[in-house]
């Protein structure tokens, strides 16, 4: 059973703005091992910083949209977190947040079996094909040697 499948999707009728959607894959990603690590949260936030959507967003926004999105995760886990993300993000950022899921896996030097699992599911579920989602593993390898 993986992390998306019936049990493990939103019982709520949230939705996000694209933002929220967007700061939610990173977020899941970053959780998806159990704990969120230093570098991750620096490259969840380093990330947003460089997305012009995030430009109008103030630093007491981001810090409430967090919350929520952390409450979300604590009561609906990851599945949940990304059940509502998908459905509330844009077909066209749907790549992009791969990408910033990927970068955040990668970002800690050790890509856990938790977060190579749920990168597969989060391909499969936001639709990545398998050349593109390939591409962007490997850019972010290569991003990410130390």
């Amino acid at each position: 059973m993986g992390w998306f499948s019936a049990s493990n999707t939103s019982s709520s009728s949230d939705t996000f703005t694209k933002q929220e959607a967007f700061l939610a894959i990173a977020l899941a990603t970053s959780a998806a091992d159990g704990s969120i690590d230093e570098s991750e949260a620096k490259g969840m936030f380093a990330y947003m910083l460089q997305m012009r959507m995030f430009d109008d967003i103030k630093e007491k926004q981001l810090s409430d949209m967090f919350k929520k999105l952390v409450t979300i995760l604590e009561n609906e886990g990851v599945g949940g977190l990304v059940s509502i993300a998908k459905s509330s993000l844009p077909d066209e950022l749907r790549e992009t947040a791969f990408s910033c899921a990927v970068d955040i896996a990668f970002a800690d030097g050790v890509v856990e079996d938790s977060e190579k699992a749920l990168l597969n599911e989060l391909q499969q579920i936001l639709e990545v094909s398998d050349e593109i989602g390939g591409k962007i593993i490997d850019v972010m390898a290569i991003k990410n040697r130390s």
